[in-house]
């Protein structure tokens, strides 16, 4: 199975919001490289303690978008612990996570017309921005033309977060939510048969209030359900019998009021 490889893919379940300090040179290096969430703020980028600025030491040109992933560089001698402006070189162009079209979060469930090829740790992941926002890497089925996915075929894919409130107890310890792949194919055929991956940012405010309603407090973990199959992109096959199937995963939470 081929994977077709876009900009961050090999780091971003592994890297995103790590640093890790070069020692190409020596102990006298002090570049630490990081690729992380942010929101776009003014010509600089905002970390998730909302106090950090990442300031791009050359002009980032027009952004219309607000949350990025961003890969950089920066000199750790020239930060201290009360740093809150940190200038930084960028290392490749900023990568827009906002949701698209239908995206976001919603408290009723959108059916998946498509699988996404795997939810595990080891090839998605979720990452956390601030309490209230998840920033999600998920792997799924691409057409490839003349190996490479075009803009058309990836507009075509959305992923829908949704969480069921009805569903919610006051035991409970988990908030649950459901990620649906939806491709408008037109009534066309399409062979699917790469994948790559999408990341996204989702605010997760609304989730997390129904569940402290009904609880009395925040989750201790995230679960993230949804179909997948990594043999082939269909949810069923030709004799309408089931060929995917549904996963979890659970994050752990680890906010407080």
């Amino acid at each position: 199975m081929k994977q077709v490889k876009f900009f961050l893919v090999a780091l971003m379940a592994v890297v995103m919001g790590m640093s890790v300090t070069s020692c190409m040179n020596g102990d006298d290096n002090h570049n630490v490289t990081m690729t992380v969430p942010v929101k776009y703020n003014f010509g600089s980028f905002l970390m998730g303690d909302a106090t950090t600025k990442l300031v791009p030491t050359t002009e980032l040109g027009f952004l219309d978008g607000n949350m990025y992933i961003i890969s950089c560089q920066y000199d750790q001698s020239q930060v201290t612990a009360n740093s809150t402006s940190i200038p930084v070189t960028l290392l490749s162009t900023p990568l827009c996570i906002d949701p698209k079209g239908n995206e976001g979060l919603n408290p009723q469930k959108t059916e998946p017309t498509n699988p996404l090829y795997s939810l595990d740790k080891q090839q998605s992941s979720l990452v956390y921005y601030d309490k209230n926002t998840i920033v999600l890497t998920m792997p799924y089925w691409v057409k490839v033309t003349n190996s490479s996915v075009e803009d058309s075929e990836v507009k075509k894919h959305s992923f829908v977060l949704s969480y069921d409130p009805e569903a919610m107890t006051a035991s409970d310890t988990k908030l649950k939510l459901y990620i649906s792949h939806v491709v408008e194919d037109a009534g066309e055929t399409v062979t699917r048969s790469n994948f790559t991956y999408a990341y996204r940012a989702y605010s997760i405010r609304a989730a997390l209030a129904a569940f402290k309603e009904k609880t009395g407090k925040l989750p201790k973990y995230l679960e993230l359900t949804a179909e997948i199959n990594n043999s082939k992109d269909e949810l069923v096959d030709k004799d309408g019998k089931e060929t995917s199937v549904e996963r979890s995963v659970e994050y752990d939470y680890a906010f407080t009021e």
